[in-house]
């Protein structure tokens, strides 16, 4: 048996790994930990210039900021990683990059999990309906069972 555990280091996915640990260790199933870092330009929204020119971050490559958030990443699975072991739970790490809704659902198609736990930020209608909701998105398109814990 396979769960597949998205890790953001929000409370909701501390809580998420936890669901999957009191799953996971009776079962002696395997845990896949996920963390989706979004590209760069992703946290620097386009500008228009006065000559009417949009201009984005994709032409302002940042390398050393770029394994920041790499090395941010990373440090999130460890965290999770010691707390499987520490329950003495069989785990996995992966560190993908993209847009976390469409890089979960390819992880799952891939991974094909018994199970996908993912941890849910609580927003409320109107900021789900501004936002979007990366666990709504990922109920609707997963390919295996989806668990939102919050």
């Amino acid at each position: 048996m396979k769960f597949l555990v998205s890790i953001d280091g929000s409370q909701a996915s501390d809580h998420a790994l936890n669901k999957a640990l009191s799953f996971a260790v009776p079962l002696q199933a395997e845990i896949v930990l996920l963390t989706v870092v979004e590209p760069l330009s992703s946290y620097v929204p386009e500008v228009m210039m006065p000559t009417g020119d949009w201009v984005g971050w994709r032409g302002l490559p940042d390398v050393e900021l770029e394994q920041k958030i790499l090395k941010a990443g990373q440090a999130l699975l460890q965290k999770a990683q010691d707390t499987c072991e520490k329950e003495q739970a069989t785990c996995t790490t992966r560190l993908e990059i993209g847009q976390p809704r469409d890089v979960i659902c390819r992880v799952v198609t891939e991974e094909a999990p018994d199970l996908l736990i993912i941890g849910s930020r609580g927003l409320g209608s109107v900021e789900r309906m501004m936002l979007g909701s990366v666990s709504d998105y990922v109920v609707h398109h997963s390919t295996s069972p989806v668990l939102i814990v919050r």
